[in-house]
């Protein structure tokens, strides 16, 4: 009786050091699968349903000069901080939503503007079709599924961060991943 009531008075401190032995763990774990932010083009998609590592496993097969990885994440991921959000390079999101983030993507350089594939708010093009809701044609559906959500489904764009470092800034890889992405089937 001793023994089981001396363990459940020391039940805190077990639990205290095993949550903080995971965090550790979870930080070390980062520190060895992660890059900074010059290293890597981030990709962020409010989809449906996304198959994030086939994704970038795919996109890393090319990786421009400088860049050691691909990181795609969904929408969801930023349930636990805006910061992240803004420190996105690519985005993909449904036209309805622009007007919501435009003030996180920058305008569309000239390379990608085509008549009638835009979307253009308040006379400033952000946004490159990527996904055509009437046709149900787009890039890379192996990957990304861009309907039967909740929300309804509209036609989806590509659009680039305004605080990203490979649009111009340092250099231009987040322009090489999106022609990639832009090829897949």
């Amino acid at each position: 009786m001793k023994i089981i009531r001396k363990f459940f008075s020391s039940l805190p401190k077990y639990l205290l050091w095993a949550v903080l032995s995971t965090l550790f763990w979870m930080w070390i774990f980062t520190l060895l699968t992660d890059t900074s932010a010059e290293k890597k083009v981030v990709i962020y998609a409010d989809v449906p349903a996304l198959a994030d590592p086939d994704l970038a496993v795919k996109l890393e097969e090319d990786l421009p000069e400088g860049i050691k990885m691909i990181k795609v994440r969904s929408f969801s991921y930023m349930m636990f901080g805006e910061a992240e959000l803004l420190a996105g390079d690519i985005y993909i999101v449904r036209g309805f939503d622009i007007p919501s983030y435009y003030e996180s993507f920058q305008p569309l350089p000239a390379r990608y503007r085509q008549e009638g594939e835009n979307f253009a708010w308040q006379d400033t093009v952000y946004g490159l079709r990527i996904y055509d809701e009437a046709s149900g044609k787009g890039a890379a559906l192996s990957y990304i599924t861009y309907t039967g959500d909740s929300r309804g489904d509209d036609d989806f764009y590509l659009c680039f961060g305004v605080n990203s470092v490979h649009c111009g800034e340092k250099d231009e890889a987040a322009f090489a991943i999106a022609d990639a992405l832009l090829t897949l089937p």
